[in-house]
């Protein structure tokens, strides 16, 4: 899997805008054939980069949610503290036109209330409700919202922060985009790229939650 460029000293290559473009042209259509359980995810090509700043490239402090400031799609001011009630959090990363992302979504909304009494949370990113410049365009959030609220996956969706985009964003090319977290916020899974039906993620959930006790 390519990796996208990681962010450049002096400013912040922003994937935002890459990742809208790319789901417009491509429709976010899923290809025939593809095994219901796991469905293609909407790739994203590496960002052009300046021979000047590779020089400058700096790997990220941590890999993790560890240490953010964001707010949710309604404006609610969030940070990594959203973690810490729960004992395992999976982490979905979508855009409002992703075809594959909106499928899984339902399921997602269901399994995220069969599982927070087990100490499991489910939390969305969504990356296309903000422009180039990090300024939230309204009716991207209110369609999100609208879609949120409509596929029955009412939890918590973020929107993108630059801390994010530094320690985890950057590291898959293709949405959606799902990994699992521990109440830190400290990543516990690998990235599971393109979308799942409800019991291939329940497998997922139970089997990174009984490695996550084993290590306690």
């Amino acid at each position: 899997m390519k990796q996208i460029s990681s962010l450049k000293s002096g400013r912040y290559r922003v994937v935002l805008v890459l990742l809208l473009c790319l789901i417009l042209m491509a429709g976010c259509s899923t290809e025939s054939g593809v095994p219901d359980q796991e469905q293609d995810g909407i790739q994203i090509d590496e960002m052009p980069q300046d021979p000047e700043e590779q020089l400058n490239d700096e790997e990220p402090e941590s890999i993790g949610l560890i240490n953010f400031q964001t707010q949710d799609i309604y404006g609610n001011p969030v940070s990594q503290d959203i973690f810490r009630e729960y004992s395992l959090t999976l982490v979905n990363v979508w855009g409002t036109f992703c075809g594959p992302c909106l499928d899984e979504m339902p399921d997602l909304g269901k399994l995220q209330k069969e599982y927070e009494p087990k100490g499991v949370n489910i939390v969305g990113i969504v990356v296309d409700v903000q422009d180039e410049n990090m300024e939230i365009v309204e009716e991207q959030r209110e369609l999100a919202g609208e879609i949120a609220s409509g596929t029955g996956a009412d939890y918590t969706h973020l929107l993108v922060s630059e801390e994010m985009i530094k320690a985890v964003l950057n590291r898959f090319d293709a949405i959606p985009a799902s990994f699992f977290v521990d109440s830190d916020g400290n990543i516990v899974s690998e990235f599971y790229i393109g979308s799942r039906d409800k019991k291939a993620w329940a497998d997922l959930i139970d089997k990174t939650l009984e490695s996550l006790k084993q290590q306690e």
